[in-house]
């Protein structure tokens, strides 16, 4: 019968002992490492799809601005004083009993 002592046991022991938290602590540092990695790339999605944002508000703006002015002049080209003047320039229509007077 074979017997192992008790003191031959006692360094394995410590041995996978070490060896078990050499490997939790390397895992640990990797996972740390990922979760680091994963966190910055986020942070470059985020900042990207915020500066994306900015820009969109901005254009937005703008685009809103144009629509404002469109409906103004869609509103003015409504009125008589635009119609009359067009009438005149474009079209040399004048009133009746009016006198042109160094025409084209």
């Amino acid at each position: 019968m074979t017997t192992i002592s008790k003191n031959s046991n006692k360094p394995v022991a410590k041995n996978t002992n070490r060896t078990v938290v050499k490997i939790v602590t390397v895992a640990l540092a990797l996972l740390f490492v990922m979760l680091v990695i994963a966190l910055i790339v986020n942070l470059v999605r985020l900042s990207a799809a915020n500066d994306r944002a900015d820009s969109l508000k901005a254009k937005n703006a703008r685009l809103e601005q144009i629509i404002e002015n469109n409906e103004n002049l869609k509103d003015y080209y409504k009125t008589n004083d635009f119609i009359e003047s067009y009438a005149r320039e474009y079209l040399d229509m004048i009133y009746r009993g009016e006198t042109v007077i160094g025409g084209k």
